[in-house]
């Protein structure tokens, strides 16, 4: 049976496996295979070791299951659903940050006879926050798969301080010294601050000037180069000019008080032209930078986001402090960090508080954090809260008038059928993307809403090293690269933090997982025609030609310093998140053209329905999520 033209329903219902047995018949070899010739998903290839090998990033039965429902392929599927005969007094859709906080605040505030569903696409809980696990000679080493970077609250009081309280989230983590042959090497606790353009500050930082890209007659490598004032740079004396100038401090402030607003109605790249007069090559490589925190590149991204997410020229004429040159010694610095795989060591602390039984061991970080999950435990039938994987929700709807209804039907596919469930309210912490495609009936408000925001995409590609001796022969941890490889420009080495067992040393002889983080900036594109261009290459690539691109591009960088990729790397993964960020394109923070902001409307419940994602506040961070999914769980909790 066709659900609409050559898609069949078959198609749908394999593509929505999303790693159930679909996943399982794709498991990736062990890692001494993992090199070119393994046996590995053609589009998602090596996923690493332990749970997380499960789901690493958008994989591609997700990415398909996603694809149908953006183009409305699923109505034909409603008929042949089976219902449950399950009632819950609330339903959660989606099980990221979002999802799991709203979980968090029915548990907190249920009664005792209220029951709660937590239904997720991927084969793993987390969303965005997961890691990647790699064993090497012995040791366990680490990457972030996409969410990773943890803010300490610097207050006594508030919601974000008391969320580190309930949680007992590390505020003060001890971090690995290194080893007396890394010498004087400087190493960043995470992978943003040397990617911001501070990394002689954060970390020691090496920048590869290539032939190909300044028409040299070899390429060659400067360290920290800030410090010299970039002279041993090809870049053009304009060019160095507005580097020292954009490092040690400039800004201009065109709009007074009003100037939150300003920023939020002119693009990064109008800034940077216009107001402070950098040059075009200056632009291209800030381009790169935003590229990986929003998805887009400065013609795209407001001023105001650019600011927001430490890019510089902010630092004179307006009343924020620029993260961008915060010396390393700033107590603030201090409050920023990496855990091994980023943000999901904060998921697992909020997972193991919701249900306590879906991790084994004890109730210590390092247990939390090392434990394997307890599958067995999540959708328990005794429970009266479920977490239910490789569920895609295709169809939400009122059971009757959304302003008088008692209820609301979902539909979703789990292990290639179609069920459905009832609930008394809905907290949908699943992205615009997907909500204007399942929630039925949308007012129009909200439709508007979610058909404003556009979404940049992004890779981080992690890479196991059974040593690191080319960059400690440089002396860096950090690298900055312009060739044209598909990579972006940078990669690095954090320092490891402390705890749990198997850890390797941070030794140049010893394992360590380089970081790149990859954005695909499209200048001259209108900001949806560029993140659709941005996307189409970030799902277009096999694995095989993403790996053959960071091999290539760790010999050009490292070969003459001993490398050898085929003894000295002993994994890759790569993590594409179709959908990493929603890009903050000008008006989005406070209107544009006097249309009412995104989030006041989308803030408000539909009916029985409320909406809780970071994506609310324009910034996709662990923490806003957390707050939008406690605030809609709350607004939902008034009915039952």
């Amino acid at each position: 049976m066709a659900v609409d033209g050559s898609i069949t329903r078959r198609d749908f219902l394999k593509g929505s496996l999303l790693g159930s047995g679909a996943a399982l018949l794709s498991m990736p070899a062990p890692l001494p295979a993992c090199s070119p010739g393994a046996a590995a998903h053609p589009w998602n290839g090596y996923a690493g070791t332990g749970d997380y090998a499960r789901s690493n990033g958008n994989t591609d039965s997700t990415r398909t299951a996603a694809h149908l429902l953006r183009d409305n392929k699923t109505a034909g599927l409603l008929g042949d659903a089976t219902d449950t005969g399950e009632s819950y007094d609330l339903v959660i859709l989606g099980g990221g940050f979002a999802g799991m906080s709203a979980a968090r605040t029915f548990q907190k505030e249920r009664k005792p006879v209220q029951t709660c569903l937590l239904l997720e696409n991927h084969a793993l809980p987390g969303g965005e926050a997961k890691r990647n696990e790699f064993i090497v000679d012995g040791y366990r080493i680490s990457g972030p798969q996409g969410s990773n970077l943890t803010v300490v609250p610097t207050d006594k009081g508030g919601w974000y301080n008391e969320l580190f309280n309930d949680l007992n989230i590390p505020r003060a983590p001890e971090f690995q010294e290194p080893a007396a042959n890394a010498g004087d090497i400087r190493f960043s606790s995470t992978n943003y601050l040397p990617m911001f353009g501070i990394a002689e500050q954060a970390a020691s930082a090496g920048y590869f000037f290539d032939t190909e890209s300044f028409d040299l007659e070899q390429s060659y490598w400067a360290i920290d180069p800030s410090q010299d004032g970039y002279e041993k740079t090809p870049f053009s004396a304009a060019e160095k000019a507005d580097l020292k100038r954009l490092y040690h401090g400039t800004g201009r402030n065109l709009a007074g008080a009003d100037w939150k607003q300003w920023l939020d109605s002119i693009t990064y790249r109008e800034y940077l032209e216009a107001v402070l007069d950098i040059q075009p090559r200056v632009i291209r490589m800030l381009d790169t930078t935003l590229s990986t925190t929003s998805g887009m590149g400065s013609d795209a991204i407001s001023a105001r986001y650019a600011m927001i997410s430490a890019l510089p020229g902010f630092d004179t004429g307006f009343d924020s402090k620029s993260l961008y040159r915060i010396p390393s010694d700033d107590k603030e610095v201090e409050g920023l960090f990496s855990f091994p795989g980023g943000n999901d060591a904060i998921y697992r602390l909020l997972l193991k508080k919701v249900l306590p039984d879906a991790i084994s061991g004890g109730a210590s970080f390092a247990e939390i954090h090392d434990s394997p999950y307890r599958f067995e435990n999540f959708d328990r039938a005794d429970s009266p809260m479920k977490l239910r994987l490789n569920s895609t929700v295709i169809h939400v709807a009122h059971d009757g008038d959304p302003g008088k209804a008692g209820g609301v039907s979902i539909y979703y596919v789990n292990d290639a059928k179609v069920y459905r469930v009832r609930a008394r309210g809905v907290v949908s912490a699943i992205g615009g993307w997907v909500n204007k495609h399942v929630i039925q009936d949308l007012p129009a408000g909200y439709q508007d809403a979610f058909d404003q925001l556009v979404y940049g995409s992004n890779m981080i590609v992690n890479v196991a090293l059974r040593n690191w001796r080319p960059m400690a022969k440089l002396g860096i941890s950090a690298c900055h690269f312009f060739n044209s490889s598909g990579l972006g420009g940078y990669c690095n080495i954090r320092r490891p933090m402390v705890f749990g067992n198997n850890q390797a040393p941070l030794d140049t002889e010893k394992p360590a997982v380089l970081t790149f983080y990859v954005g695909f900036p499209k200048p001259g594109l209108p900001a949806k025609e560029q993140a659709a261009a941005v996307r189409w290459e970030l799902l277009s690539k096999s694995y095989a030609e993403i790996e053959s691109s960071v091999r290539q591009q760790l010999a050009t960088m490292f070969d003459p310093l001993g490398f050898d990729d085929g003894q000295d790397i002993a994994g890759i993964i790569v993590n594409r998140w179709g959908h990493s960020y929603v890009a903050p394109v000008p008006g989005l923070f406070h209107g544009n053209n006097g249309e009412s902001v995104m989030k006041h409307i989308t803030s408000e419940p539909f009916g029985r329905i409320a909406f809780g994602h970071s994506e609310h506040n324009g910034i996709q961070e662990w923490f806003g999520a957390v707050e939008h999914g406690e605030r809609a769980a709350q607004q939902i909790m008034q009915f039952l």
